[in-house]
Order: C-alpha cells, then sequence, then structure tokens
C-alpha cells in the first residue's frame, strides 16, 4: 500500500482542490477528503469525482481539519490509497435517521465485494471498515446497529467521525463517488497487504464520584433522573457548583462509560428546561457512569504517539478524527501549537474535528482515536 495526503488552506474551492490534487496518486483505489464548509462541498465532491473516477472517493464536512501539520481551520484535508493489494467498496446509506437498516443488503454486497467473510468467527488483521454519519441528525448509534448486523461474530473493526460544519449546528454533508448527501452515512470496507491499529485517547480520568442514570430515553440522548434525582441538579451537586452554571462544566467534566475496563466518554450537549441533560451519545437508563476530570493534554498526546510507534518498523500513514470538543479545550488551554508540534511526528497525517467518534460498536465523544498503517514490529 501506499499512502499519500495533502492540504490547502486556499480560499478558493477550485484552487485549493487544484492544490491538494496534485499531490494525491493518480491510481487512487481509495480518496477521502475531509472539507471545511467554507468551501463549495457539492463542487469538491463533483470536481474529486471526475478526476477520480476509478476510485473509491468518500467526502465529509468538518469542524476543523487535521493535516501533516496538525490541527487546522478552514482547509481542505484529503489522503489517498494505492496499490494493487488493496481491496475496496464504499456505499451511501440514506437517511441513517429512519431507514438505515434497508441497507443491509448493499452492506453485504461490498463484503463480497472485497472479499470479507461476514461469517468469519475471527477476522483478519487487514481487514477494516471506515464510517462517516452524518451530524446533527442523532442517528449514529442506529446506523452502527445495523453496519454491525451483518457480521456474525462480534470484533469486525469499525472506524470513523461524524461529519461537523464549523460549529454552525445547521447542516452537515457527506458524499459518496459524486452523490452528496445531509440525512445519510458513509461506509468503506477495505483490506490491503497492510497492518493497521487502532488507538483510543483519553484526556480524562475518573473522580471517586459515581453516577446511576435512574431515568432516560436513549434513543433521543436524554437523561431525566441521575441517582433518583433530577439530572441538572444531582450532577451540578457532585460536581459542587451552583445548577445554574451546570453547563460551563460540561467540557471539563464529562460522563464516563466503563466497558471492558476501559472509559468510554459519553458529552452533556445541554440542559433541557424540564432540567433533564441531553448528549452526544446515548446513555441507558440503570447504566453507572463516572464524573470524570482532565488530564494534561500534552502528555497524553506524547504517550499516545509512543503507543503507536512501539507498534510498527513502518508508519505508512494515519487517519485521525477528533472531537470537537476537545479540540474548543485545547484552544482555551493554547496547547494546539505545542500538539501540532507533537503530531508532525505521524507521517502522512489527515483527517478532521467531528461531531462524535466511531469505534466498533461505540459512539464516543471528546476522543481521539487513530488509525495508522503500516509494517508491524
Amino acid at each position: 500500500m501506499k499512502i499519500k495526503s495533502a492540504f490547502s488552506t486556499n480560499n478558493q474551492t477550485k484552487q485549493a482542490f487544484n492544490e491538494v490534487r496534485s499531490q494525491l496518486d493518480n491510481k487512487a483505489k481509495i480518496v477521502l477528503f475531509f472539507s471545511s464548509t467554507n468551501y463549495d462541498f457539492h463542487k469538491l465532491t463533483s470536481l474529486f469525482h471526475q478526476d477520480f473516477k476509478e476510485s473509491e472517493v468518500l467526502g465529509v464536512t468538518t469542524t476543523g481539519e487535521i493535516t501533516t501539520e496538525g490541527f487546522k481551520e478552514y482547509s481542505l484535508s484529503a489522503i489517498s490509497f494505492s496499490g494493487d493489494d488493496i481491496r475496496a467498496k464504499g456505499i451511501l446509506m440514506n437517511d441513517i435517521e429512519k431507514y438505515p437498516i434497508f441497507h443491509r443488503e448493499e452492506l453485504t454486497s461490498s463484503l463480497k465485494h472485497v472479499g470479507i467473510d461476514p461469517n468469519a468467527h475471527t477476522y483478519k488483521g487487514n481487514e477494516l471498515g471506515l464510517v462517516f454519519p452524518n451530524g446533527l441528525i442523532a442517528a449514529e448509534e442506529k446506523m452502527l446497529s445495523v453496519v454491525n448486523s451483518v457480521f456474525k461474530h462480534d470484533g469486525f473493526p469499525l472506524f470513523g467521525g461524524t461529519a461537523g460544519d464549523n460549529a454552525k449546528f445547521v447542516e452537515t454533508l457527506v458524499s459518496y463517488n459524486g452523490v452528496t448527501s445531509n440525512k445519510g452515512g458513509l461506509v468503506l470496507f477495505m483490506k490491503s497487504n497492510s497492518d493497521f491499529t487502532i488507538y483510543k485517547e483519553n484526556i480524562f480520568q475518573t473522580t471517586q464520584k459515581v453516577m446511576k442514570i435512574t431515568r432516560a430515553d436513549a434513543e433521543s440522548r436524554i437523561v431525566y433522573e441521575i441517582n433518583g434525582r433530577k439530572a441538572s441538579s444531582e450532577y451540578a451537586r457532585l460536581l459542587g457548583v451552583s445548577e445554574s452554571s451546570l453547563s460551563n462544566y460540561f467540557m471539563s467534566n464529562p460522563l464516563g462509560r466503563r466497558i471492558n475496563d476501559e472509559i468510554f466518554i459519553a458529552s452533556p450537549f445541554q440542559v433541557l428546561p424540564s432540567g433533564a441533560i441531553q448528549f452526544y451519545c446515548q446513555v441507558y437508563q440503570d447504566s453507572v457512569v463516572y464524573l470524570l476530570e482532565p488530564k494534561p493534554s500534552i502528555e497524553a498526546l506524547k504517550n499516545t504517539l509512543s503507543s503507536v510507534k512501539k507498534e510498527f518498523k513502518e508508519i505508512e500513514g494515519v487517519l485521525a478524527i477528533n472531537c470537537i470538543l476537545r479540540k474548543l479545550q485545547f484552544e482555551q488551554q493554547n496547547v494546539v501549537n505545542s500538539l501540532n508540534q507533537e503530531l508532525k511526528e505521524l507521517p502522512n497525517l489527515c483527517g478532521f474535528s467531528s461531531y462524535g467518534e466511531q469505534l466498533n460498536k461505540n459512539q464516543l465523544n471528546q476522543t481521539l482515536v487513530l488509525l495508522s498503517f503500516g509494517q508491524r514490529k
């Protein structure tokens, strides 16, 4: 496999495309592009499709881009995968908010095209699925559920991020081979001779404060009661802050769900007039969650990169998805430049800041997920 990544900060759509296009592989099997909403996304979709007609081309709008120089704003970032060893097939799942199940047969057909056996007891180390749902429609879990349902056994690796719109919260877009959607989600199944690893970075640690979700509507992502009390008042009490100021602490003190001895972050979105709290992902009734507090972000990234590098003789390229809330936190802490100095060490880095992160069966918040390709040690 050969990987090339490129980015442009040119503010004109065609010029930015031309700058990026000139650095990607003409014979790419896969092209992924991540675009700020200051560009004409429909035009970009058409341009990429016209120039890479033999490729699987997936595009996503963002709320900040990730490039070979680290975090960027108002830019276009793209990555190409080429090589005779690559097999790949994507699909656009329309209307994931209502009817993702309608695409189950198409998912199965795509797996067959790539040569992935959905009935296998274990999955080969070179088989992978990428998922990119639209944001603002609270459909990530529905989409993930359908994608996972095509596999007879658990364990198939899925990696992805939710489309953003530069924090406007109006409309997000994804595209596949020239077709654009504001309600759909993208899936790409791929396999190659290259090894890959997925790493999840958590910049939070648990406190001693534990909560039980005693009344919730998981589908609408609303928690009504915590520990048998109104959600907002109990959350504020455990934090030791006033209920009226609670939302100011959501970014620095989200909740953690423990799954298989790992912490998966659930970030609150807003306090509703009733005192219920709406989240960026599903939180289930009767689940036990932990109040979290931040760890030093630069140290966490250094540890992450060290762990990733230890896995490989050589890294060919890295896809990165970073939550918008982490991005805002880094900006508040004034550590973006320091983090970028670390990120520059990753070859062919490409990705975006998202409205949610996907890892296997889970929708995550306030997380960095890295997908690294190369040769394992």
